[in-house]
């Protein structure tokens, strides 16, 4: 071998000599590996460090009595189960890196070289270095000397230091209350110590310190790295024990150590002085505390059922939730307290002795949050900001920890399910068994993500790749307890609403739109810059749209221009807009609220030629509800699709908001389309049943339609099954014919199935409400669930109760024009609720096709124009029927619909 080689196994041999005890006491010959080495056979070094790797984890999983037996456990899993126990990040990627060199070394075909051999020794190495300077009894074992808690505080104080680069030194147990602990590090040159007398009674510490004679003391380390860590201040202890320390030691309460490291008052300073819109000027509420109203959605761990409970004060539910193992998504419109409620909550030290506050929002959609959070954390740390990140991850990993995350909904790449299960996925690291961690987000993603909600609820479809990063991360998903959801209370005024209400002095129960319009305007009238209102759309509301909302003073003055700046000062207190606005990092600034740049965003898509625009963005816009529900309260310019809504069943071609809250699109309609006014009914159905083949296909069938396929409806599913003879049918929509019957019929009446795009466009009209009539639930208009239980259903254990029963028994489809009052905006009628409708539109499969609407089975949270769902062609169900659509041909291309006769609206014509 070469003189390098053997220099580096020496070194390798002298670190392993330090770690007998371990070695001793779970019989493990660490020599073998080297003499592998030394021998030339890196292949069989590489596989005994696999081999001792797998002992000292069989250990760990039993002391902590991880379910199973791990004597049968490959290295694989012993190290996926083990994650969760192992608090340093350095040790998990050793063991990765063992894990790996281990699986190359028996794949066949792949050389181990020496190099390999060494850092396997390398990395096992780092393994025992954690476990043997911490002195963890989960290898080492117990030391009878030394009282439980005093030995548990010793472990997370050298864990500490590890984490941070150090090694231990020295260890002295001096009575069962009292230790020496000396850590040091290579810093360059030179090498760093912290010296560390922890003790849980001042009194028991001088008192050894009087037996020993100060021998301890007597060393030459820096004065700053001397701390003495007691329970108490020693105020109350004899005057020998200050005596004895003199002035070269720091006397620290071990709650109070990792102030010492870092200044977690100053991480929280840093959004604790935001004034929040509504504010008064010193940032605080007027008035005593504001108390929220909430709901939350627990599931029972044990059966899976969600219950729903209400609470007078979410601040106190938040904080009880906070103080014991639980996450919590807190969701809301705007402005319903979200963020006030979570810095309260994170500035409260009676919650976790650890808090941590982070706003996602300001986060680079681009930028991983482990970057984020080492960015935001540095300057709060009194050296080592390198390492923020690492000590953040250890605090959580303690059990000692609260984590906020404020703005969940805001910091993902795409506002969508896979979007916020990605960015669940980053965060996965700060999930444990034992901390807390708290998000808001508009969106209740927990629940509209199958993935995320049934892994937090322990369902069997757990997402592989969110179950994967966790583990990766330290995190056992069987042990994340569950989130529970909890909902602020729709006040008549939200507290945003109430605050700026009073500050600008304007009459109670506004909308909105209108208090921060009137803000906006005031505060650049009051700077005199009244005209630049109207170029703020085209730069900051689009902005919006292209996911951009944390600006430097530079991009400020590059779009709004020179004027609006004051005195020609570049700085944040110039800019005409300062009142709007809160720090973002140095030199940039956000919106004091999203919202202000929301209707921003809605005053710029108000223009239909604008939104045509957005409509060819690259990868789409980003909207957001409240942009959606800004836009629906806003009158519109003359021209384009906003201007022929009526009542003629024409869809005029244009861009169309589509898509569930979470995932807002703008998407372009190319051509008018021609709607049936009412779903095809059992009285037109039946004439083309006349017209049918005595096989029951027809001449209009569709070319791919399968063998054996009949036109005629699936009799024994009907709950009626003289449905399509009975008179009183008539009127009553065509259910039960699959997708392609309900294709020969639209070719039948020389129409067509619309497209799913086509399909909501109609139902949501230019303003993207959420209901065919506007934004506001109604069950006296829709035919749904709730109709028939006769009060809300919220959760699917309220339906499976009070609906799946009787309820569906009594339920079924009514008349296509019974509810007169469920009218889009272009006169189409009972487009949700009733019965589902099939669209021309296959996602993936091409033997599937999209269905839209709901139907009466489905609750009212389930029957807006965004529903949607997937159904096999070949399917027939008394919940879904269908509508057809024709193409209007306008002559000159252009978006004016051509005159229509009734009877073609109704889709009567012969």
């Amino acid at each position: 071998m070469s003189t390098v080689v053997d220099e580096r196994l020496r070194r390798l041999r002298r670190e392993l000599d330090d770690h007998s005890r371990i070695a001793d006491r779970l019989g493990l010959d660490l020599e073998r590996p080297l003499r592998s080495l030394n021998d030339g056979y890196p292949e069989n070094a590489v596989s005994l460090v696999g081999k001792l790797t797998e002992k000292l984890l069989k250990e760990l999983w039993r002391h902590h009595d991880v379910e199973g037996d791990p004597s049968t456990k490959a290295l694989n899993d012993l190290v996926k189960r083990c994650r969760p126990y192992i608090r340093s990040s350095t040790v998990l990627d050793a063991l990765d890196d063992i894990r790996r060199l281990r699986n190359r070394s028996t794949h066949d075909g792949y050389e181990i070289s020496d190099e390999d051999g060494l850092l396997a020794v390398r990395r096992l190495v780092d393994v025992l270095i954690w476990f043997t300077d911490t002195g963890s009894a989960a290898l080492l074992g117990g030391e009878p000397d030394v009282a439980p808690e005093v030995a548990r505080r010793c472990e997370f104080l050298a864990g500490l230091h590890v984490t941070l680069g150090y090694r231990q030194a020295k260890r002295f147990v001096l009575s069962p209350d009292t230790v020496y602990l000396l850590f040091c590090r290579e810093s360059g040159m030179r090498l760093e110590y912290v010296e560390l007398l922890l003790s849980r009674d001042a009194d028991d510490l001088g008192t050894v310190l009087t037996s020993r004679g100060g021998e301890l003391l007597r060393t030459r380390l820096p004065k700053l790295t001397r701390f003495v860590v007691v329970d108490n201040d020693g105020g109350a202890a004899p005057g020998a024990l200050h005596q004895l320390l003199g002035t070269d030691f720091r006397i620290v309460r071990y709650d109070g150590f990792v102030d010492t490291v870092v200044n977690l008052d100053t991480h929280l300073a840093g959004f604790s002085g935001v004034v929040a819109p509504g504010d008064d000027v010193n940032g605080a509420p007027p008035g005593p505390r504001t108390v929220f109203a909430a709901s939350v959605l627990s599931a029972d761990p044990r059966t899976g059922e969600s219950t729903v409970t209400e609470s007078g004060d979410a601040a106190e539910l938040l904080a009880r939730l906070a103080g014991g193992s639980a996450n919590v998504l807190v969701t809301g419109r705007p402005g319903s307290g979200k963020s006030t409620l979570l810095r309260a909550l994170a500035a409260d030290p009676e919650v976790r002795r650890f808090r941590f506050y982070f706003d996602l929002g300001l986060k680079p959609k681009d930028e991983p949050f482990s970057e984020y959070a080492a960015r935001v954390l540095a300057p709060a740390m009194a050296s080592d900001r390198s390492r923020a990140y690492e000590l953040f991850l250890y605090l959580i990993r303690s059990g000692t920890a609260l984590c906020v995350l404020d703005a969940f909904d805001e910091g993902v790449t795409e506002p969508s399910p896979g979007g916020f299960l990605r960015l669940f996925t980053d965060l996965s690291a700060v999930l444990s068994a034992e901390s807390a961690v708290v998000i808001s987000s508009r969106v209740s993603f927990l629940a509209d993500s199958p993935q995320v909600r049934q892994l937090v609820d322990s369902g069997a479809g757990r997402s592989e790749q969110l179950v994967e990063q966790m583990y990766a991360n330290g995190v056992d998903p069987s042990r994340v307890p569950h989130f529970h959801v909890v909902r602020l209370t729709e006040p008549e005024a939200t507290p945003l609403e109430r605050g700026l209400t009073a500050r600008l002095d304007l009459a109670p129960g506004r909308p909105l739109a209108e208090i921060l319009g009137t803000h906006l305007t005031r505060t650049l009238t009051e700077r005199g810059r009244p005209e630049l209102e109207q170029r703020l759309p085209t730069t900051l509301g689009r902005a919006f749209l292209t996911d951009r909302t944390v600006f430097s003073l530079l991009d400020l003055h590059r779009e709004l221009g020179g004027d609006a700046f004051t005195d020609g000062r570049l700085d944040p207190a110039s800019c005409v807009l300062a009142p709007l606005l809160r720090p973002a990092g140095p030199d940039h600034v956000a919106f004091a609220h999203t919202a202000y740049q929301e209707l921003l965003a809605a005053r710029y898509l108000a223009d239909p030629a604008h939104r045509e625009a957005v409509a060819d963005l690259p990868g789409g816009a980003f909207l957001t509800e409240q942009v959606r529900a800004f836009l629906a309260g806003m009158p519109y310019d003359a021209g384009g699709a906003d201007a022929t809504e009526g009542d003629d069943c024409v869809l005029p071609a244009g861009a169309y908001l589509v898509g569930p809250a979470e995932r807002l699109l703008v998407r372009r309609v190319t051509r008018p389309v021609l709607f049936d006014r009412r779903a095809v009914t059992v009285a037109r159905y039946r004439r083309f049943l006349d017209s049918l083949d005595q096989d029951g296909t027809s001449r209009w069938d569709h070319p791919d339609q399968p063998s054996h396929i009949t036109h005629r409806p699936w009799t024994n599913r009907l709950r009626h099954p003289d449905y399509y003879e009975n008179p009183r049918f008539d009127n009553h929509p065509a259910i039960c014919v699959s997708w392609w019957s309900a294709y020969a019929f639209a070719a039948f009446e020389g129409k067509r199935l619309p497209t799913a795009l086509e399909w909501e466009a109609a139902s949501r009209g230019a303003d993207g409400r959420l209901f065919p009539w506007g934004d506001a639930p109604d069950t006296s208009r829709v035919n749904c669930a709730d109709t028939w239980v006769g009060h809300p259903v919220t959760t699917y254990q309220a339906w499976l109760r009070d609906f799946a029963g009787e309820g569906v028994r009594r339920a079924g489809a009514n008349p296509a024009d019974e509810r007169p009052g469920n009218r889009s905006p272009f006169g189409v009628l009972d487009m949700v609720g009733n019965c589902w409708e099939w669209t021309s539109t296959s996602v993936d499969d091409p033997a599937e096709a999209v269905i839209c609407g709901g139907s009466y089975d489905n609750p009212m949270r389930a029957v807006q124009t965004s529903t949607k769902g997937i159904y096999r062609k070949r399917g027939g169900s008394n919940a879904v029927g269908f509508r057809c659509v024709e193409d209007v041909d306008t002559g000159d291309g252009s978006a004016t619909a051509r005159s229509v006769s009734t009877t073609e609206v109704e889709g009567t014509r012969p």
